[in-house]
């Protein structure tokens, strides 16, 4: 005889009451999968999409119960999301999950010993060398990113405001860059053109005001400019 819960999930219904049932069990696995930098609410989110997840293939009658069923699918939502959305600067896949790995053992000893276990107690219970432990402990940093501070604290060493130095760009380097391309439209230009070139760009004299400093027509300073620009267009583009 088919199972009614069976049935009515066949059906399409949604178990919400299996769900709100079992609330309590995704968000203790989302505090113990906690981590440095990430919202706490973002992952009891995650885990209650997981128990939903859950529900929704439940069969009851087949295995051991909803919450055997359950939790490894809501393990596997949390981990999914903290190996995908958690990184600001993201490591191996191999070895974002052996520091779940990594993670899990840690807490399991430190329930047994009753102090922290040291590496080869690691190594030993995930079964992954020493360096490979070192290095998965190493990545919860690459979890958040580290605040810059000033730099003029008096109370840091010279080597912690060494390690805050942001590189910046040097606006010396970008003068240099726009005199470079004005030195290549101008080239084979002469010091009849360098002179208007002046007057215009540098001095911001208007048409009327060059044509009178030159004794010539508005419309011939308009033609000149005209064609000495289009040809330092052209050597730009060269």
């Amino acid at each position: 005889m088919t199972d009614a819960r069976e049935g009515t999930a066949e059906a399409g219904a949604f178990p919400a009451a299996l769900v709100v049932e079992h609330l309590g069990v995704a968000d203790a696995l989302a505090r113990r999968y906690r981590v440095p930098g990430h919202d706490a609410e973002d992952l009891r989110q995650v885990a209650r999409l997981g128990l939903v997840m859950a529900a929704q293939r439940y069969r009851e009658g087949v295995g051991h119960g909803f919450v055997q069923f359950a939790v490894p699918t809501i393990v596997g939502t949390i981990k999914r999301h903290l190996r995908d959305q958690s990184w600001t600067v993201r490591p191996p896949r191999s070895l974002q999950e052996l520091r779940l790995g990594v993670k899990d053992a840690r807490g399991r000893l430190v329930q047994e010993l009753g102090r922290e276990p040291s590496l080869a107690e690691l190594s030993e219970a995930t079964g992954a060398r020493s360096e490979q432990v070192a290095e998965a402990l190493s990545v919860d940093a690459a979890l958040v990113g580290t605040a810059i501070e000033s730099l003029d604290d008096s109370s840091d060493s010279d080597d912690e405001r060494m390690a805050r130095v942001v590189s910046v760009a040097d606006p010396g380097f970008e003068r240099v860059e726009q005199r470079q391309l004005v030195a290549a439209a101008l080239e084979g230009s002469s010091e009849d053109d360098l002179r208007l070139v002046k007057m215009r760009f540098v001095d911001e004299m208007s048409q009327s005001e060059i044509a009178a400093e030159l004794g010539v027509s508005q419309m011939q300073v308009s033609r000149l400019l005209r064609r000495l620009l289009d040809r330092m267009r052209r050597n730009i583009a060269a």
